[in-house]
């Protein structure tokens, strides 16, 4: 293969793992100091009226005494000290809830206090970089965020945000083929669960960069002649070779006799860049590539030649990365606005997985000049909403956020109950895009709303509507096999559906507790970090590197018993912000279905599983004991008197949830981070605080929440 003539994309592939690191320490830049002089005056007066109580002379709780502590951080016994004291006060964990509480403002002024002598002592790095890791996201005052008291201006950082698996899915760079998957080219090597598409964290490095050459290599391909796929042992055409054709455009430089003609050539190139950046190609640059591809096909063959003419567009800068830097002019906050086709980029990528060119809406307000304000993006966000292909995105976002369709990677064996996990998960991603559908007073309907109850009467007069239907065409031999097949589907549904009025919301839907359980249990401990880390806003500490996180192997005992370890003094100061919202759903087993009682098989020593017809056979029997479903649990950190407390179940808490302010404006932050790709700081307050009214002020509109993200500063300015 001949080298590659264009300009090389390592230097900036070098570069961009840098650009949002260097944002965030340069947007959160400290005097060198360290702030020893107002350590008297603000930060010991803190100490005292908050810490030393607990942490002092007399009590040192946790083996940590503030009484003494000074503005040093010049070891590394203080270092570890006040990396501590961090952690505490930014997780909301210190003072303890039944304490005094210092004004959000007087927390954060601390908190900033010891950043400064942590980044004097070399620690500024690994502070600031883990501002760009979602893990960290909540980390970020909630109060401040929501209370209107930052005035900064908001913006997000120049930067090039990688090109996600649908995105490389919606250029379509090789046809679907009947039986075989369009391609995803690359991966996300960072997360596998939640918000996963952050700007910071997809960085193309050496490996990537050779997995897609690989990939695009065999792209290329396998469209540069026909080819013959081998028989399959199944569907219509078992048994029978298939031909695939190659792409035209592709075999008409492959398969030419020779040097091919500049138009063949030009066709294809053009054809390509469009398809991989999404623009159509300038004169300089079809003339550049041109050049290039005749230059390698004289150097090898026809087919070298085009391969690595393609491979230099795929794998150019611009077909990697979204290029967001910001090209407008500086305003007075030292901010750029993206420049219009930066925009449609952005507002294309936003709801679409696909280039803006290929959009009516986006191509009409670009070339008209129309993308030049937030009023102009208004209009076309508003317009892009009513297609049902930018749904999509949404519902993209509502599953990563509740993460339900991760049900598909727990493990349940059938021989302890059936569940029809593509029948489940459907149902689930039904409903969610019922509701926004409807689009209103969409939070609360996701987290309470009683259609999440399977209501049987209503799905048999379905069957048969649609069975009273479907005889009206036929006649004869069919129609007595129709009614014959319908009369035992109707039997066996009839015997199995019910009318449920135990569920409200999506987290006492079956797909999401199987989602959130383990193999052959419930997860109690992980279902409450959930709701803590997604619907509270809040933090709970990783698990200390000496701690054995594991209950008891004893299924002799529930799992409340079980869980009663982890009330041990060193545990319980993490778990208690956990296991009291995840014992709520007790009332469900781990396949989500409701349990009226705990079986307890006493001849076997264990619980046994609530398949109806086992438990019907063992009532008869002496060995069979049902104990009462503890499914109680307990509601902290809503900042809603009124909400907190005890709860009966997961149906109690749901409804309390839903009613939550902090809850609601926890979710819009989540969607911030998806929409921005990047966790959210102190100065996009006023987007977030923007979203939170648009929502309110539209009767729970999801849709009115993306018009004023996406027509927010921290979208459409970068600094």
């Amino acid at each position: 293969m001949a080298p590659l003539k264009t300009s090389s994309p390592s230097g900036i592939l070098r570069i961009v793992p840098l650009l949002p690191v260097l944002w965030v320490c340069a947007s959160h830049a400290q005097p060198a100091s360290g702030g020893a002089e107002i350590f008297p005056t603000a930060i010991a007066p803190f100490l005292e009226d908050n810490c030393t109580d607990c942490h002092g002379e007399k009590k040192r709780k946790g083996k940590v005494a503030l009484h003494e502590v000074g503005a040093d951080f010049g070891d590394e016994e203080s270092v570890a000290l006040w990396e501590r004291v961090l952690e505490q006060l930014e997780i909301g964990e210190m003072p303890p809830e039944d304490k005094p509480q210092p004004s959000p403002a007087e927390r954060e002024e601390v908190v900033a206090w010891i950043k400064r002598g942590l980044t004097v002592a070399g620690k500024g790095y690994e502070l600031e970089s883990r501002l760009l890791l979602p893990e960290y996201g909540n980390r970020v005052s909630h109060e401040l965020l929501f209370d209107g008291s930052i005035k900064d201006m908001p913006a997000s950082p120049s930067r090039l945000w990688r090109m996600s698996p649908h995105i490389y899915k919606g250029k379509r760079m090789q046809p679907q083929t009947p039986g075989g998957t369009e391609a995803e080219p690359l991966t996300f090597s960072t997360k596998s669960s939640g918000i996963r598409d952050y700007a910071s964290q997809e960085i193309v490095g050496e490996a990537g960069f050779l997995s897609l050459m690989m990939t695009f290599d065999d792209i290329i391909a396998n469209q540069m002649h026909d080819r013959e796929q081998a028989a399959k042992t199944y569907g219509a055409t078992a048994g029978k070779t298939t031909i695939i054709a190659g792409k035209e455009s592709f075999k008409a430089i492959a398969e030419a006799d020779g040097m091919p003609s500049v138009e063949a050539m030009t066709l294809v190139l053009e054809e390509e860049f469009f398809r991989a950046l999404g623009r159509p190609m300038g004169k300089d640059e079809l003339a550049r590539y041109l050049g290039f591809m005749e230059d390698n096909i004289r150097q090898s063959d026809n087919a070298s030649g085009l391969k690595t003419a393609i491979l230099a567009i795929y794998l150019c800068p611009e077909a990697i990365y979204r290029l967001e830097l910001g090209l407008g002019e500086e305003d007075q906050y030292g901010r750029r606005m993206l420049a219009p086709t930066e925009i449609a980029y952005a507002i294309s990528y936003a709801l679409t997985d696909a280039p803006p060119l290929g959009n009516k809406s986006i191509k009409d307000a670009l070339e008209g000049g129309h993308l030049s304000n937030a009023d102009d993006v208004a209009v076309v966000v508003r317009d892009l909403l009513k297609n049902p292909n930018a749904m999509v995105r949404v519902r993209r976002f509502f599953e990563e956020f509740f993460e339900h369709p991760q049900m598909a990677g727990v493990f349940k064996d059938n021989k302890r109950g059936s569940f029809g996990p593509r029948v489940t998960l459907g149902d689930a991603q039904r409903l969610v895009a019922e509701i926004l559908t409807e689009d209103s007073h969409v939070f609360e309907e996701l987290l309470a709303s009683p259609r999440f109850n399977q209501n049987g009467d209503k799905m048999l007069k379905k069957l048969d509507d649609d069975h009273a239907a479907k005889m009206k065409t036929l006649t004869g031999e069919k129609a007595a096999e129709e009614q014959k097949a319908y009369e035992r589907t109707r039997k066996d549904r009839a015997s199995k559906l019910r009318n449920e009025t135990f569920r409200a919301g999506i987290l006492t839907h079956p797909a999401w507790l199987i989602a959130h359980s383990k193999c052959v249990e419930n997860d109690p401990i992980h279902r409450g970090k959930w709701i803590r880390e997604r619907l509270l806003a809040g933090s709970v500490p990783e698990v200390p590197i000496d701690v054995d996180a594991k209950l008891p192997d004893d299924h002799s005992l529930t799992m409340i018993q079980r869980l009663e370890v982890t009330q041990a003094e060193a545990c319980w100061k993490c778990h208690h912000l956990m296991n009291p919202l995840g014992t709520a759903f007790e009332q469900y087993d781990d396949f989500g279905r409701f349990r009226p009682a705990l079986y307890f098989d006493k001849k076997r020593g264990e619980f046994i599983d609530q398949k109806g017809h086992v438990i019907n056979e063992l009532k008869t029997s002496e060995n069979l004991i049902a104990l009462p479903v503890d499914a109680r649990g307990e509601l902290r950190g809503t900042g809603d008197p009124a909400l907190d407390g005890e709860v009966r179940d997961a149906v109690d808490l749901a409804q309390r949830l839903a009613k939550s302010e902090r809850v609601r404006q926890s979710i819009i932050r989540h969607a911030f981070r998806f929409w921005m790709g990047r966790n959210e700081t102190l100065s996009d307050s006023r987007t977030l605080m923007a979203a939170d009214r648009a929502y309110l002020e539209s009767g729970g509109s999801f849709n009115e929440v993306l018009v004023s993200l996406l027509c927010s500063d921290s979208f459409l300015y970068r600094r």
